[in-house]
């Protein structure tokens, strides 16, 4: 997933097709898009606007939300030694960047634009599937973002594209260009290869001084990271909406803060046409009115195909912010069936016709409140865990220690031995990790040792009381405590180093001209395999490439190579039997895919290129060394500072 990450990022047009920077945010509940929060250190500058570590580290906590969907084992240092990091912060750079550019060139998108944008997003339908506009308000105001917020970023995203798509159009390559490589790729090569196990040689004597001399030069292999001990009590709003009871007068409260939504409404399903032309609105609204369909005249006046026209059906302040409040007021009064307009408005000349009017009496409390129990109960408990979390913050701001604040609470106190990043103890074997608090472990290497206890969100649905009691520095384990597993390390290195000679043997014998199988036989060694495919069949394979068929199909006819395996145990010998180079005849349709395959990567190669050049222009200026700061505390091992 990591190296999957990495690609896409590589690659701007990628970038550009990811989807809108909220949706991720709004569907996961994760981070402050807008990078929020306290004070934090410039990581680069682009066109004189900072993004902080603060704000890097939110986009990278929601992509690596993200990535746990499909690897809920993987954490923030492995992310970050895959390189995340570094992309999330050139993905950040890109988007600063072009949107500084638009603002330079004075593009912006129309009200229309962001609509329709917001409209497409998923986590906005209602239930019939379409665009509600009370899920959109409930959403971001869950969030605590305001709609103006919403718009800007989207607007932004907009432009964005909008630029992009000024290099997403190469043409097709050409087929003298992707011949060549197709034929490449058609290419057939016969691989000898032979394996000189490791096993097949004795074990050697080892003295003491020569495993001391071994531990010392691989003492990093031996050296527990740091290590943090940590206290915790965890604050579990499915435990704590367990308790909760919920009133008469509670369901009272809910009923009167929510009247609007169980007060009479009316709605309406609505066509329209907008012209610019006065006279030609008023030829559409007579002909109708005069009982023409409206769809036949709209088409024959103003050539709006049917879709064209739908507005769906709308409450009169959804209409009135699509359009105008003078068009709302109009559309509103018509009767159903009826014409209303025309009427101006920024966009044009409105002509509306009311196909349906949809009316909802209002509601009492005793017929909705089977309805909003669960709303009730959802929000009674994420009351009672607010007031948990605020207590105990209050209680560690006067100086209570965890254990003094969890028993006022009500809740248990867990503390586990010293633990590194990923959740790795040294000597406790049976130490059980409640999962949840992974992201906990994580938080706790970004604090500081003399730190006070805090209270932290885990994750929307957990939070806990933390304290870091012990910071245990990187520990080299006693070369007595682990003289079997170095004496092995050591044996395995002897009898590798006995293999390579044997290897290098082989290979200069083979560049001698002697074939590879007398050349094993005569060195005792297993057999030599045969192994022949073309490299489109190698591309293809859904697991990874074999490191000696990978250097086979890198070497020349004749050539060969000795290569290292240490996971496998030997050294192999790997050489190039023979080569067939590719027929186009036999694979027409493959030409085809290659030139797209192509143009794909010359595209984003453009497009790269371009958002290069847009950097340049805007100006970037990198600090890197708070990126470093930055990536040393997911990392566990974060310096002093200078």
């Amino acid at each position: 997933m990591i190296s999957f990450f990495r690609k896409a990022l590589s690659s701007w047009i990628v970038l550009a097709l990811l989807g809108l920077v909220l949706v991720a945010f709004i569907v996961t509940g994760i981070g402050d898009p807008f990078g929020g929060g306290p004070a934090a250190n410039t990581v680069v500058e682009v066109a004189g606007e900072d993004v902080t570590d603060a704000q890097l580290s939110s986009q990278f906590d929601r992509q690596l939300a993200t990535i746990r969907q499909e690897q809920p084992g993987i954490t923030a240092a492995q992310a970050v030694r895959g390189g995340m990091l570094e992309g999330v912060l050139e993905r950040l750079i890109g988007s600063q960047a072009l949107s500084a550019m638009g603002e330079k060139l004075g593009l912006g998108p129309s009200k229309r634009q962001v609509d329709a944008e917001i409209a497409s997003i998923a986590a906005f339908r209602g239930p019939d599937g379409r665009f509600s506009e009370d899920v959109f308000r409930q959403a971001i105001s869950a969030q605590g973002l305001t709609e103006d917020m919403v718009r800007r970023e989207i607007g932004g995203d907009v432009v964005r594209r909008q630029l992009l798509g000024l290099v997403d159009s190469i043409p097709m390559t050409p087929r003298k260009l992707a011949e060549p490589f197709t034929a490449l790729q058609l290419e057939q090569r016969t691989l000898e290869l032979g394996a000189i196990p490791a096993q097949s040689f004795p074990v050697p004597t080892l003295s003491d001084a020569d495993l001391e001399a071994f531990y010392k030069k691989n003492i990093a292999n031996y050296t527990v990271p740091e290590r943090r001990r940590i206290t915790y009590a965890l604050i579990d709003s499915a435990e704590i909406a367990k308790t909760v009871k919920v009133t008469d007068a509670a369901f009272a409260d809910y009923y009167k803060r929510h009247a609007s939504e169980f007060a009479a409404s009316e709605t309406r399903t609505l066509r329209q046409v907008v012209v610019q032309d006065k006279a030609q609105a008023d030829t559409i609204a007579k002909r109708a009115n005069a009982g023409e369909d409206f769809a036949a005249v709209a088409k024959d006046v103003a050539g709006y195909g049917e879709t064209d026209l739908e507005l769906g059906t709308l409450s009169k302040i959804a209409l009135a912010d699509q359009t105008a409040d003078a068009v709302a007021d109009a559309a509103f009064k018509a009767a159903s069936g009826k014409i209303a307009g025309p009427v101006q408005s920024e966009f044009g000349w409105h002509v509306v016709h009311v196909d349906a009017v949809v009316t909802k009496p209002a509601r009492t409390l005793a017929e909705v409140k089977d309805e909003i129990r669960p709303a009730v109960e959802t929000e009674l408990a994420a009351n009672a865990v607010a007031d948990i979390v605020e207590k105990a913050d209050d209680a560690l701001a006067d100086g209570a220690n965890i254990a003094e604040a969890a028993k006022d609470l009500g809740l248990t106190v867990v503390r586990i031995p010293p633990v590194t990043s990923e959740g790795l103890t040294l000597g406790e074997s049976g130490l059980q990790l409640d999962q949840r608090i992974r992201p906990l472990i994580e938080r706790a290497f970004t604090t500081e040792e003399n730190d006070e206890p805090t209270v932290e969100d885990v994750s929307e649905t957990l939070h806990a009381l933390m304290d870091v009691e012990e910071v245990v520095p990187p520990t080299p384990v006693p070369l007595a405590d682990i003289k079997p597993q170095v004496t092995a390390a050591l044996t395995f290195e002897r009898r590798m180093d006995a293999a390579k000679t044997v290897a290098d043997k082989i290979v200069a014998g083979l560049k001698a001209g002697k074939p590879l199988a007398a050349l094993l036989a005569e060195n005792k060694m297993p057999p030599a395999q045969s192994f022949t495919a073309r490299r489109i069949e190698i591309a293809a394979r859904r697991e990874p490439v074999p490191p000696p068929i990978s250097l086979g199909f890198a070497l020349a006819k004749g050539d060969a190579r000795a290569l290292a395996q240490p996971r496998n145990g030997a050294w192999f010998v790997v050489h190039v039997a023979d080569v067939k180079p590719g027929n186009l005849a036999e694979a027409p349709a493959f030409l085809d895919q290659m030139r797209s395959q192509m143009q794909t990567a010359a595209t984003n190669e453009y497009a790269q290129n371009f958002v290069a050049a847009i950097m340049s222009n805007v100006g970037v200026k990198r600090n890197d060394k708070a990126l470093e700061r930055l990536k040393q505390r997911y990392l566990g091992t974060a310096d002093q500072p200078d």
